[in-house]
């Protein structure tokens, strides 16, 4: 292995595409690594995880392994328990000459940070009538990001859903629309209406302080 042979980055297919975002539910338990064999593998060769540069897990020895076949390694979800942004790579390792090439790295994301820290705020309704639906308009909360989807609860049954876009960081406030039907079918007075944040990584907020909304109105 005396030449730069053409490595690819090593592929994980529950991180998202986008950032390399991996879902709370997934690091439960090791998370699959695939690799492709490149052109000059050898038998016995070693190839190795690495994790921000480090050498990590058990070595994988190739073996009648063709160029371009997929092989699969783990990372331990024991190694990814900080929220912040980590580095995959792997290493190969002539085994005669002990020469050793690290390959192109894959951003891999984590994220177990809950939506609205230990408050959320109601919703506020601005118009106190209504026709054929309420407005409700949802005020920022920590951590608050594009891709989180807001779940109403009235009386504490799901209600309308929302998924939060850039432009609603800081151009509008979001808005959610409960229909005249969404209400009435509650059978009541006064509805209680809550919203519970589960962001992309898949981390629920505790549940918001609730407005309760008249049905005489």
């Amino acid at each position: 292995m005396n030449e730069q042979f053409p490595f690819s980055a090593p592929l994980v297919t529950k991180a998202s595409p986008i950032d390399g975002l991996l879902q709370i539910v997934d690091l439960t338990q090791p998370i699959p690594v695939e690799i492709i064999i490149w052109n000059g593998a050898r038998p016995g060769y070693i190839v190795q995880l690495r994790l921000d540069g480090d050498p990590i897990g058990v070595p994988m020895v190739v073996g009648e392994q063709q160029p371009g076949e997929m092989v699969q390694l783990e990372l331990s979800q024991h190694l990814l328990c900080e929220s912040r942004s980590y580095s995959l790579s792997y290493q190969a390792t002539n085994n005669i000459n002990g020469v050793t090439r690290e390959s192109p790295a894959a951003a891999l994301k984590v994220d177990r940070t809950k939506p609205g820290a230990t408050l959320l705020a109601p919703l506020i309704f601005p118009t106190a009538t209504f026709g054929d639906q309420l407005i409700g308009l949802l005020p920022g909360y920590a951590g608050m990001e594009p891709g989180d989807v807001i779940q109403t609860l009235l009386n504490g049954v799901e209600g309308p859903a929302h998924q939060v876009e850039t432009d609603e960081l800081t151009l509008r406030p979001v808005e959610i629309a409960f229909s005249r039907a969404d209400l009435l079918t509650h059978a009541a007075e006064t509805v209680s209406i809550e919203y519970v944040v589960t962001d992309r990584a898949g981390n629920a907020s505790i549940t918001s302080l609730p407005t309760l909304v008249s049905l005489k109105l």
